[in-house]
């Protein structure tokens, strides 16, 4: 998620994650990375703005999850 302007964002991806994005003026945003274990079919993402500025989200996926140890 990436945002300006002031203000919040909610994040919400069906019942797996939600989150909330506190934008700033020089402040790009931040990442949100969701590793699961396994698939979820039909998922809604939706947000929610509260801010004066512009924001952008991206949604990606990937075969393989690098395990963090």
């Amino acid at each position: 998620m990436i945002c300006s302007g002031s203000g919040t964002i909610d994040v919400n991806v069906g019942s797996i994650v939600s989150y909330t994005v506190v934008c700033a003026n020089g402040d790009p945003g931040q990442l949100n990375e969701v590793g699961l274990r396994h698939i979820h079919k039909n998922v809604a993402v939706s947000v929610t703005t509260r801010t004066s500025g512009k924001w952008g989200l991206s949604i990606g996926w990937t075969k393989d999850i690098a395990s963090s140890s």
